[in-house]
C-alpha cells in the first residue's frame, strides 16, 4: 500500500497525543509507519508542512461537529463553530499548538459561510472577515492556554495546583463560554457601528 500525506497526517495526531508536539518528529512518526524518514519527505518536506497536512485532517474529521444539528441565526452558528473548533483541538494533546498558524489544505467548499446572509445583504466582506478571524484568534488562543494548565484533560498541572490556582483555572468551560460572549457582543457592535 502507498503511503499518502493523509496516512502521515494521521500517524502524526495518533502520535501527538504520546509524546506532545515537542516530541513529534518526522522520524518518530516514520518508525510508526515501519518506514525510514526520507519515505516522508516525498510527501511532506518539513515540521511546518506536516503540521499543516494534520491541522487539516483535524479539521475534515470534525466536519460533522461543525453541523448543527438545526438551522442557526448566524451569530448563534458562529458560537457554535467556535465551540466545536474548540472542541476538535481539545480531542488532542497540543491540539490547539498544532492547529495555530497552519494552513489549511482542501475543506469543504459547500459549508455555509457563518455571516454569508448578512454579506448579501451589504455586510462589508471585509470588515465581516475580520470580525469572524477574531472570534476564532480568541477560540486558538484560550485553548492553547487551555492546554498549558490541563495538558492532559481534566488534569489540572501540578504547577497550577493550590487554592488560587485551582480557582482561577476551574470551571475552564464557563470561563470560554464568558469569553466568547464578550468577543462576539463585540465584534457584533464593531460590525454595526460602519
Amino acid at each position: 500500500m502507498a503511503l499518502t500525506r493523509q496516512d502521515i497526517a494521521r500517524a502524526g495526531l495518533k502520535l501527538l497525543n504520546d509524546v506532545g508536539l515537542n516530541g513529534l518528529t518526522l522520524r518518530l512518526i516514520a518508525a510508526d509507519l515501519g518506514v525510514k524518514a526520507p519515505a516522508l519527505y516525498w510527501h511532506v518536506k518539513n515540521k511546518q508542512e506536516l503540521l499543516d497536512e494534520m491541522a487539516t485532517q483535524m479539521y475534515v474529521d470534525a466536519s460533522a461537529d461543525r453541523k448543527p444539528p438545526e438551522p442557526l441565526e448566524e451569530w448563534d452558528l458562529v458560537a457554535y463553530r467556535a465551540r466545536a473548533l474548540r472542541r476538535m483541538m481539545l480531542a488532542y494533546r497540543d491540539g490547539a499548538k498544532v492547529f495555530s498558524g497552519t494552513y489549511l489544505g482542501e475543506v469543504d467548499p459547500d459549508e455555509e459561510q457563518p455571516l454569508r446572509r448578512s454579506i448579501e445583504s451589504g455586510l462589508d466582506e471585509r470588515r465581516a472577515a475580520m470580525a469572524l478571524f477574531t472570534v476564532y484568534s480568541f477560540v486558538i488562543g484560550f485553548t492553547i492556554e487551555e492546554q498549558a494548565v490541563y495538558p492532559v484533560p481534566g488534569k489540572l498541572d501540578e504547577r497550577y495546583a493550590g487554592a488560587s490556582g485551582e480557582a482561577v483555572f476551574a470551571n475552564v468551560g464557563g470561563r470560554f463560554d464568558e469569553g466568547l460572549s464578550m468577543v462576539l457582543d463585540g465584534a457584533r457592535r464593531w460590525l454595526g457601528a460602519e
